[in-house]
């Protein structure tokens, strides 16, 4: 093989080298894009549930908060009453 059979035969080599890196790199692109949309979806799950929940607390507190109030109430006039 002589120097110039050698050095187009590398450079083949070097092409069916950087062909196969560009597949590489448009598979792992797909791959990240698929994980992007999966975790766009996973984030506004979450938002939602977050909201729920914030929802959920404030209603409890709704109830909860004057119920705690009359109770304190109740017992500062039981304290006051035997004093």
């Amino acid at each position: 093989m002589t120097e110039q059979e050698e050095a187009l035969a590398l450079l083949r080599q070097i092409e069916r080298n950087q062909q196969r890196g560009l597949e590489l790199q448009a598979e792992q692109l797909t791959l990240v894009r698929d994980q992007m949309v999966r975790t766009e979806a996973r984030v506004q799950e979450s938002i939602a549930l977050q909201k729920v929940a914030v929802s959920k607390q404030a209603k409890a507190l709704n109830v909860l908060m004057p119920i705690i109030v009359v109770a304190l109430v109740y017992v500062g006039y039981l304290m006051f009453r035997h004093a």
